[in-house]
C-alpha cells in the first residue's frame, strides 16, 4: 500500500489537511457523486498512520479487516475502495486548490456564468461590471492579467451577441487586443527562456525557431500599454544580441526598478533572474568586464534583500558558490566573509562534512592571501562537478601561491585527471577552459622571473585564451612574470 497514489498523496499532507479530509469524508455526496462508507473508513486509517515511521508496517489484510470487518479476505475487492478514496482525496485537494485567494477571479468569473444559465441576466451584468472593477484595481500585472481580461472583455462580446441591436463593434477590438496581449506576453517569455537555454547550453536553433524570433515584433501600442510587455520585449531583444554594453543592462535595470511597484513578485523574481543571469553569460565570454561583476554584485544583494534567491527558505549550493565568487570578484571581502557564515545553515545539498561551506570558506581565505589556511579548508573530493574542478584549480593556485614542492606533482595529477575522467563529467567547451588554465600554468611556472619577452608573449596567448579557467589570476601571474622575484 506505501507505493500507492492514495499513500503517497497522503505522505504530503499537511495536519491541518489531514483533518479537513476527515471532514470531507463524512459528506454523502460531493459534486453529485456519492462518498462511500467503505472509502471513508479506509481514509481514515491512512490518514490516522505514521507512514513516515519505517518501523509502524501497514499490512493490506490489516487495513482490509477493518474496512470489511468479519468478511473473508477478497484479493482486488480493498483496491477498488482504494481508488474511491484516492478520488475522495483528489476532489479535496482540487476545491482546495480551486478556492485559492489567488483564484478570486476565476471563482467569480465562474459564478457569474453559473447565474446567467440560471437566467438572471441583470445579476450577471452586474457581475460582469465587479470583475472589470476587479481587473482595473489589481495592485500588480501578473501572468493571467490578459488572459484575465480576455476571459472578460469575449464574455462582453457574447453579452452584446445575444442582445445584437445591429449597432455597435460587439466589443470584438478590446477582446482582440487583450487575446493579442496575452499571447505576445506568453510568447515572449517562452522565447525568452529559450533564447536563454540556447546561449548557455549551446544547443543548435533549429531553422523554425530561426524564423520564428525573426517573426516576433510588438506592436508599440501593446509595448506602451503593458510594463509586463515593455519588460519582456526588452529582454527578447537583449538575449537576441550577441554582444552588450553595460548600458543595455542599465536601461533593463532601470526599467524594471521604474515598474517594480505594479508587477507581481513571482514576475520581478524572473525579471531580475534574467538580468542576473545575462550578466553571467556576458562575465563567461569577458571575465575582466569588472563593472558588469560590480552590477551583478548589486543584483545578488538586492536579490538576497527581497528573498528571490532562496528556494522554500533554502539556498541552492550552485548560487552559494556564484555569489561568493561574485562578491570575492568585486573585493568586498567582509562582505562575502559574513555571507558565507550567514547562509551555511540553509544550502541544499550540504553533507555533514560541511563540503560546500568549506570549498567556499577556502576561496575567500585564498582571496585574501591566506594560502596556508586555504589548502587545509579545501575538501578532498565533492560529488558535485563544479567543486571538485574548483576545489583541484584552488589548490594548485595555493600551491604556486606557496612556492610548493608539490605544484609539479599536483599539475601532472590534474592533467591526468583531465585526460581521463573530465570526458565523463564535463561538455567539451568547459574541459578546454580546464585545459587552457593548466597549460598557461605549466608555461607560466617554467617562465624565468624577469624575462620581459617571455612575459609579454604568455600575456598575449592568456589574452587570446579569455575562456580559460582561472583566467583574471593567470593574468595576474603571466604579468608579475616582468618583475624579478
Amino acid at each position: 500500500m506505501e507505493q500507492s497514489q492514495l499513500v503517497e498523496l497522503i505522505k504530503t499532507l499537511s495536519p491541518e489537511e489531514k483533518q479537513d479530509v476527515l471532514t470531507f469524508s463524512t459528506l454523502s455526496t460531493v459534486f453529485g457523486k456519492k462518498i462511500k462508507p467503505q472509502a471513508a473508513t479506509l481514509l481514515q486509517i491512512c490518514l490516522e498512520h505514521d507512514w513516515h515511521n519505517p518501523d509502524l508496517v501497514f499490512e493490506k489484510q490489516q487495513a482490509y479487516s477493518k474496512v470489511f470487518p468479519g468478511q473473508v479476505f477478497v484479493e482486488g475487492k480493498l483496491e477498488k475502495v482504494m481508488v474511491d478514496a484516492h478520488k475522495t482525496l483528489r476532489n479535496y485537494l482540487l476545491a482546495q486548490y480551486y478556492f485559492r485567494e489567488e483564484n478570486e477571479f476565476h471563482q467569480a468569473f465562474d459564478f457569474a456564468e453559473i447565474v446567467r444559465t440560471r437566467g438572471f441576466e441583470t445579476r450577471y451584468r452586474t457581475y460582469l461590471f465587479r470583475l472589470r472593477k476587479m481587473q482595473e484595481e489589481a495592485a500588480h500585472e501578473h501572468t493571467f492579467f490578459y488572459h484575465n481580461q480576455f476571459l472578460l472583455e469575449y464574455a462582453e462580446h457574447n453579452e452584446e451577441s445575444l442582445h445584437n441591436q445591429v449597432k455597435g463593434d460587439l466589443n470584438i477590438p478590446n477582446a482582440l487586443d487583450t487575446l493579442d496581449m496575452h499571447l505576445y506576453l506568453n510568447r515572449l517569455a517562452l522565447l525568452n527562456v529559450y533564447l536563454l537555454q540556447q546561449k548557455a547550453a549551446n544547443i543548435e536553433m533549429p531553422e523554425a525557431m530561426r524564423i520564428r524570433l525573426e517573426e516576433t515584433i510588438v506592436p508599440l501600442r501593446y509595448v506602451e500599454r503593458s510594463c509586463v510587455i515593455e519588460i519582456n520585449y526588452t529582454i527578447f531583444n537583449l538575449l537576441k544580441k550577441e554582444e552588450h554594453e553595460l548600458e543595455d543592462i542599465q536601461m533593463l535595470y532601470e526599467m524594471i526598478l521604474l515598474y517594480e511597484n505594479r508587477i507581481n513578485e513571482e514576475l520581478l523574481n524572473g525579471y531580475y533572474t534574467y538580468l542576473r543571469n545575462i550578466c553571467a553569460l556576458i562575465l563567461l565570454k569577458q571575465p575582466n568586464r569588472l563593472e558588469i561583476n560590480q552590477l551583478l554584485f548589486d543584483l545578488y544583494k538586492k536579490s538576497l534583500a527581497q528573498g528571490f534567491l532562496h528556494y522554500e527558505g533554502k539556498l541552492h549550493h550552485s548560487r552559494y558558490q556564484a555569489i561568493s565568487e561574485c562578491a570575492i570578484k568585486a573585493e568586498a571581502y567582509d562582505w562575502v566573509k559574513e555571507f558565507i557564515e550567514k547562509y551555511k545553515d540553509e544550502l541544499i545539498g550540504e553533507n555533514e562534512s560541511r563540503d560546500i561551506y568549506r570549498f567556499n570558506y577556502a576561496q575567500y581565505l585564498f582571496a585574501i592571501g591566506k594560502f596556508d589556511m586555504c589548502l587545509e579548508t579545501i575538501p578532498y573530493t565533492s560529488l558535485f562537478t563544479n567543486y571538485l574542478f574548483l576545489g583541484k584549480r584552488l589548490e594548485i593556485k595555493a600551491l604556486y601561491e606557496t612556492n610548493s614542492d608539490l605544484l609539479p606533482f599536483k599539475l601532472d595529477a590534474f592533467k591526468m585527471f583531465l585526460s581521463r575522467t573530465s570526458q565523463k563529467l564535463l561538455p567539451p567547451s568547459r574541459r578546454q577552459n580546464n585545459m587552457d588554465f593548466l597549460n598557461l600554468l605549466v608555461q607560466i611556472t617554467t617562465s624565468i622571473p624577469g624575462d620581459q619577452k617571455r612575459a609579454d608573449k604568455l600575456i598575449e596567448r592568456i589574452h587570446e585564451k579569455k575562456q580559460a579557467a582561472e583566467w583574471r589570476w593567470l593574468l595576474a601571474k603571466a604579468t608579475a612574470l616582468k618583475n624579478k622575484r
